[in-house]
């Protein structure tokens, strides 16, 4: 059984994106590009990454990242017992950016963009059966048949809508801010199922479940300085702590042992179901630092990403749980903590003739998922690694991108369920090789409009995109 939890919580933790900030990116050329470019985005993705580059973009733009598929495969050595590994595959379909100019007359030499993109997206389901055969086994003296069912379901959805304004300080400097409103959905749920029986006839029955749902609604700002000069582009954004408006959120506990013939000691039986609970959320402070530099057609670019630490936060205020006729007090809390964490990413750009241009990136996804003293709602404790490639290309004024990135992290690990203790239950621990892959397959869109402003604000002709404004 021990191997059956311990198999099935890997492999949600290696699955779970929970604890990560450079997963995904924002953009078509941000995917290929890796996120790297924040001195001189160049596009509408600016909004998200520098909000002082907008300000010195051309034409007006819509940009749709209409396609992201991800395939992910994990597969934990000895998941389900010796010799038999757990694996699970998956593929997601997932919307990543719209984001669009908004022209009004009275900006003057200023810009506003609208943007709303999947800042965290994933749904994931597990489960996993083992039946064992031993001595004593689970601790329990005289068990030499144990049977387990283990099933973990968490969702997981966040998404940003903002709304820029930038201004071009001078013609080659921007600054630029978003106001965030985010908004986010957490459900978690895990039962277990355990079924033992001895020589003499002794029977053991043994169920547990935990759940969580919230949701929670908070606001954030990003504020951006890009200064660009000839082949050079430098850039500076600062992501503030976000602010609460509003969360709310259930958690429950459910706990039963029965047994016959054996000494299991087992806990009192609980049933506890707590709703319209207060619900807590957020984010800290975050800044990123980029620079480019052309060298003759080809573009590189470098940016350096770090998040401050977010301390043990409560996400629901649950009262404390007292079963009946039992002197235990349980804590029904589920907490979150994030540690401090430095990401960098490292692209080219390089064009294949006039209106096509290819790209290849690096970028670290390092987790932040730190411990919790109490049960810990978030599972992303992964550091991954991502390569991404691809090609922009122009077909009149719109411009597409299709493109990859692959995704990959292994480690051992030696992360234990507390399943077992909650159910009277004892087992040792083992560490295990848990190894993540993950492929997504981009398709996107980005259209330009006529540009009606020219250098002294005065209506301009329509200024159609080249392979050096991609």
């Amino acid at each position: 059984m021990t191997g059956a939890v311990l198999g099935l919580l890997m492999s949600v933790t290696a699955l779970a994106q929970d604890a990560h900030y450079t997963t995904r990116q924002f953009g078509n050329r941000a995917w290929l590009l890796g996120g790297s470019f924040v001195g001189d985005p160049k596009d509408i993705s600016a909004v998200y990454y520098n909000p002082g580059a907008l300000a010195l973009l051309g034409a007006p733009e819509l940009e749709l990242t209409g396609s992201v598929y991800e395939y992910t495969h994990v597969n934990v050595k000895d998941g389900q017992g010796q010799g038999r590994g757990l694996a699970d595959s998956n593929v997601d379909v997932l919307p990543s950016l719209i984001a669009g100019s908004l022209r009004f007359g009275f900006l003057g030499k200023s810009r506003m963009a609208y943007s709303l993109l999947t800042r965290q997206g994933f749904a994931y389901s597990l489960q996993t059966r083992a039946t064992r055969m031993g001595t004593d086994l689970a601790g329990v003296r005289g068990m030499d048949l144990l049977s387990s069912n283990v099933r973990l379901d968490q969702a997981v959805s966040e998404y940003w809508t903002g709304l820029s304004w930038a201004y071009p300080v001078t013609k080659h400097l921007g600054l630029g801010l978003t106001p965030f409103v985010a908004s986010r959905h957490h459900e978690l749920n895990f039962q277990t199922l355990a079924q033992g029986s001895g020589a003499a006839g002794q029977q053991l029955l043994a169920t547990l479940g935990r759940d969580l749902e919230f949701d929670h609604v908070r606001v954030l700002l990003k504020v951006g300085a890009s200064y660009q000069n000839g082949p050079w582009a430098v850039g500076l954004a600062v992501t503030t702590p976000s602010l609460a408006l509003w969360g709310r959120g259930s958690a429950g506990l459910e706990r039963a042992v029965q047994s016959q013939g054996f000494d299991t000691n087992a806990p009192a039986p609980v049933f506890n179901y707590q709703e319209d609970l207060p619900a807590h959320f957020r984010n800290s402070w975050g800044a990123a630092l980029g620079a480019s530099r052309s060298f003759g057609s080809t573009t590189v670019y470098a940016s350096l990403e770090g998040y401050a630490r977010v301390s043990t936060v409560t996400l629901l205020d649950t009262e404390p749980i007292s079963p009946r006729d039992s002197t235990e007090v349980i804590d029904g809390d589920y907490a979150f903590a994030l540690k401090p964490v430095l990401n960098g990413a490292l692209g080219f750009e390089h064009p294949l003739g006039e209106r096509v241009r290819a790209y290849l990136s690096g970028h670290t996804d390092f987790s932040a998922l730190d411990q919790t003293p109490g049960t810990n709602a978030l599972l992303g404790g992964w550091d991954l690694y991502h390569v991404a490639t691809g090609i922009h290309f122009l077909l009149g004024r719109s411009r597409f991108t299709f493109g990859g990135n692959l995704a990959w992290g292994s480690k051992q690990t030696d992360r234990f369920s507390d399943t077992l203790q909650q159910l009277g239950l004892t087992s040792s621990m083992r560490t295990q090789d848990v190894r993540y892959f993950q492929v997504t397959l981009l398709v996107g869109a980005s259209f330009s409009f006529k540009d009606t402003r020219g250098p002294d604000d005065k209506a301009s002709e329509e200024e159609a995109p080249d392979a050096e404004s991609p």
